[in-house]
């Protein structure tokens, strides 16, 4: 755009100064013909500033059309070299994750362990451990090679079951907090150590842990807020859920309990009341029983006056079959 106000000014300046040259010529001859120097052709004698306008006018069409085809062209270039420039950033991008892919083989090509996996092989709530059996494949072995598994604070050695595959099983806490798999490869005198990533908690896959989709609408009516919607649960292991209860609270104070278990299992919507009327904010709180006594009670809001002053009151936690607390996400995240 710069480029383009810049050659109109031009192209003005330039009208201008043709114009004042045809001008200046055109008063000398009509000078000229008025003295009787020379005869003019034509009968009458045009006015001067009618002639001025006429070569202004004419000059600066001209100049006109020759900017509107230079700034075509410009911006086919322009469009040229922004296509150019595209087709660089995806050529860059492409390899860039060609680079990050040989990087990657590049580091698995080094690493004595080819992968690894685990499966949970039995549990006791009561004692709170599961079993775990763990299967680690290496790209390089011996005879003598050793492997010991390390997880948390716990160590095993695993056994030789397959051409370079070591097994084992392990027996550990199942609401400790993990991050990553320790492998210590031994030969010899030398130890390597590699990590494996590894699940951060174990009783995702052991506890029925509600899932809550939800679709609410609300209105605000003289400062308070009228609410309407639905919600439903999905869960894994839907086999261990005894009982389920949601607990209506709106601006904290608990207003109804209802049984939703058959509408859980069948993954039913289930309606709130229509016009339910909260203040400041409406909030689930759901309390799932297992078939082993175990309590997770959940809470989260579903509606709110969005204001510096609201702060979310969500959480989850555990119980055991005794009521303790035994994982609280606010505590142990």
């Amino acid at each position: 755009m710069a480029a383009v106000t810049i050659y109109i000014i031009i192209a003005i300046a330039i009208a201008g100064i043709i114009t004042l040259i045809s001008l200046v010529t055109y008063n000398k001859r009509l000078e000229k013909i008025t003295k009787g120097e020379l005869h003019d052709t034509h009968s009458k004698i045009p006015e001067p500033g009618t002639t001025a306008g006429v070569t202004y006018k004419t000059v600066l069409i001209g100049l006109t059309i020759v900017i509107v085809l230079s700034v075509s062209r410009l911006n086919g270039m322009i469009d040229g070299l922004n296509n150019t420039i595209n087709y660089m950033k995806g050529t860059q991008h492409q390899m860039e994750m060609e680079i990050l892919s040989l990087q990657d083989q590049l580091a698995q090509s080094g690493r004595l362990v080819a992968g690894s996996s685990w499966t949970i092989t039995g549990e006791d709530l009561q004692k709170k451990t599961v079993d775990l059996q763990f299967s680690i494949e290496l790209n390089q072995y011996s005879e003598d090679t050793r492997v010991t598994l390390g997880l948390g604070t716990q160590e095993i050695t695993l056994k030789k079951t397959a051409a370079g595959t070591f097994s084992g099983t392990l027996t550990t806490d199942l609401f400790a907090y993990y991050d990553k798999l320790k492998i210590f490869i031994g030969e010899g005198n030398h130890t390597t150590v590699e990590t494996e990533d590894f699940q951060q908690y174990l009783f995702w896959d052991v506890l029925p842990l509600p899932f809550m989709t939800c679709q609410f609408d609300n209105k605000d009516s003289f400062g308070k807020i009228k609410c309407n919607g639905w919600y439903c649960y999905s869960y894994e292991l839907p086999e261990k859920l005894e009982k389920v209860t949601v607990t209506y609270i709106g601006d904290g104070k608990e207003l109804k309990t209802v049984d939703v278990t058959s509408e859980v299992k069948e993954g039913a919507q289930i309606q709130i009341d229509k016009d339910l009327t909260v203040e400041k904010y409406l909030a689930l709180r759901t309390t799932v029983i297992t078939k082993d006594g175990y309590r997770i009670e959940s809470q989260n809001d579903v509606v709110f006056k969005a204001s510096p002053e609201y702060h979310g009151e969500d959480y989850e936690r555990i119980y055991d079959a005794a009521g303790n607390l035994v994982w609280d996400n606010e505590k142990y995240n």
